[in-house]
This record gives C-alpha cells, sequence and structure tokens, in this order.
C-alpha cells in the first residue's frame, strides 16, 4: 500500500469519525433536559469553559516554553490544538464507566464542543505564534472544516432527534458502534504509515512531554469542583474526566486539513490523545472501585436496620 493511499484512509477514516461522533451526539441530546442542566449547573459550566479556554491553554503554552521547550515545533503545535479542544468525545462513557454523572459529562461536552468551534479558529494561531512554531494557518483555515464536519452534523442530529424520534434510539447505537470502528481504522493506519516517525520521536522526549496534558486537565477539573466546593462524587468525577481529556473530532480534523503536509502534527495528536486515554481511564477504574467500595458498604450496613424502630437504626 502506498503512502497516499494510506494517507486517504487516514484521512477519510478520521473524517468519518467527526461526522459520526457528532451526528449521533446529536442523536442522544435531550436539548430540554440539556438547557435545564446548564441552567442547574451554570456555575460549573462557566467555570469550565474558563478553565478549558484560558487556563489550559497558558499552561499547555507555558509548559511547551520551559519544560519541554526542545521539543521539535510541529510536535509543540500539535500540543497547541491540544490545548484548545475541548469536550472529549467520550466523557459521558468514562462517566459511566466511574459511576460518576452522565447527564453532567454530557452537558459538559455540548457546551465545550460548541465553545471549541469557536476558540479554536481565534486562539491556535495565537497560540502558534507563541511557542514560536513554523507552521502557520488562518483562522479561516482552522474554521471551516470545523463548522463543516462537527457543528452542521451535531445540529443534523439534534433536528433529527425532534423529526423522527421513534427512529433515534436504534440510529444513535448503530452510529456511536460505526463511529468508534472508524477511529480504530484511523488509530491503526496511522501507526502503520508512520511508524518510523513514533519511532524517532521517542529520541525527542515528546513521550514524556504528552504525559503533562492529561495531569494538567485532571489538576484543571479538580481545582474547577474544589473551587465550587461540590459535594456529590459523581458530579466531582463526571466534571473531571470531562476536563481531563481534549476533544479528538477536532484535533482530528487541525491534523486532516490546515496541517495535512506536516506528519509530525499528526504523530503528536496521536501520542497525545492514547497517552491521555490511558492515564485518565486508569483514574476512571479507581473512581469505580472507590464507588463500588462505597456502594457495597451501603448495602452490607442496611439489613442490620431492617426491622428496627426508627429511633434505634442511628444508634451507635
Amino acid at each position: 500500500m502506498t503512502h497516499s493511499s494510506q494517507s486517504v484512509l487516514i484521512n477519510g477514516f478520521g473524517v468519518l469519525f467527526v461526522i459520526l461522533n457528532s451526528f449521533g451526539l446529536g442523536l442522544r441530546l435531550q436539548i430540554g433536559k440539556l438547557l435545564a442542566q446548564a441552567i442547574s449547573h451554570w456555575k460549573i459550566a462557566a467555570l469550565a469553559l474558563v478553565i478549558n479556554f484560558v487556563i489550559i491553554p497558558l499552561l499547555f503554552i507555558g509548559y511547551l516554553l520551559t519544560i519541554a521547550s526542545s521539543i521539535p515545533g510541529e510536535i509543540k503545535v500539535g500540543f497547541c490544538v491540544a490545548a484548545l479542544c475541548a469536550g472529549m468525545p467520550f466523557a459521558p462513557l468514562l462517566a459511566r464507566l466511574a459511576k460518576a454523572d452522565v447527564s453532567i459529562a454530557t452537558t459538559l461536552i455540548v457546551v465545550l464542543t460548541v465553545a471549541t468551534v469557536i476558540a479554536l479558529p481565534i486562539g491556535l494561531p495565537l497560540a502558534i505564534d507563541a511557542v514560536d512554531a513554523p507552521l502557520k494557518a488562518s483562522v479561516w483555515d482552522i474554521a471551516w472544516p470545523v463548522l463543516l464536519f462537527l457543528l452542521i452534523p451535531l445540529a443534523l442530529g439534534c433536528a433529527f432527534r425532534v423529526w423522527w424520534p421513534d427512529l433515534t434510539p436504534p440510529l444513535a447505537q448503530w452510529t456511536v458502534r460505526v463511529a468508534i470502528l472508524c477511529l480504530l481504522f484511523n488509530l491503526n493506519f496511522t501507526l502503520v504509515a508512520y511508524w518510523s516517525l513514533f519511532v524517532d520521536t521517542w529520541g525527542t522526549e515528546s513521550y514524556i512531554a504528552a504525559l503533562a496534558g492529561p495531569f494538567i486537565g485532571l489538576g484543571c477539573g479538580y481545582i474547577l469542583v474544589s473551587t465550587l466546593r461540590v459535594k456529590d462524587v459523581g458530579v466531582r468525577h463526571a466534571a473531571e474526566a470531562t476536563t481531563a481529556v481534549r476533544n479528538i473530532a477536532p484535533m482530528l480534523l487541525m491534523m486532516i486539513f490546515p496541517f495535512r503536509a506536516d506528519p509530525l502534527v499528526t504523530v503528536s495528536i496521536t501520542i497525545l490523545n492514547t497517552v491521555g486515554i490511558v492515564v485518565v481511564l486508569s483514574f476512571v477504574l479507581m473512581w469505580r472501585r472507590g464507588a463500588s467500595s462505597s456502594d457495597s458498604g451501603a448495602t452490607t450496613s442496611e439489613p442490620e436496620s431492617e426491622g428496627l424502630p426508627r429511633h434505634l437504626r442511628n444508634d451507635g
């Protein structure tokens, strides 16, 4: 298989994932419930926007200018892309796995994804200039693929849910499954096509630098819920998981369109996503274990009080 045909497969499966994932997200959204959640948790949503589009980009840029200043400029561009792409598509799945609040995770990814459509075209050229990377892209070069392949399918999915509600549940299931399959194909073809670059990049300490991404996100997620003094563990973990990993959909669009001629951008984005998901998944499994322990402790204590008078159930 030639390199050009591999690039076509990588880009094709990448674009298909973004379209299907965005359309599938729209199919799963209950607009009324989403608005109610956003209003009732507006402080979390507002602070999540500040953290994801001000604090995290500044931390990423500062990290690239200091600790990770020696990595190649093209890889720094991938880090800048990641810094401005918020709203991890699989956050509801991670929240469910962690036994956290899935509705909060869904609300946050919609708010952050829509905000990414605005923030990415405006902020990315500024971020690239800040880290003095050799690559350039205009606002329109960044904006048009995000609008066409991410925002429009999301709106069409929402419209489909309103027009044909009976067809929505089965279609949503299959859309999500095919989207994940496309992402796996994209990842595998990327590894095959650019394997030598992945090996060469190992010597630049870029993999070590990539570890900073999810820990910056997790730390900022912790700051979010701690600042607002969120007590509900399910809400805390949902917000932390959503903030921890960046949004792979617009990241794929950046490597496919404005930076398609620079394979190191593709390599850096792939490394960041892979490392980020593995790190955050480890935390999610720990949260799940903690939630399971709490549930089993509550369950085993219940039968002891059954049949007792109310005034004795809380004794000693």
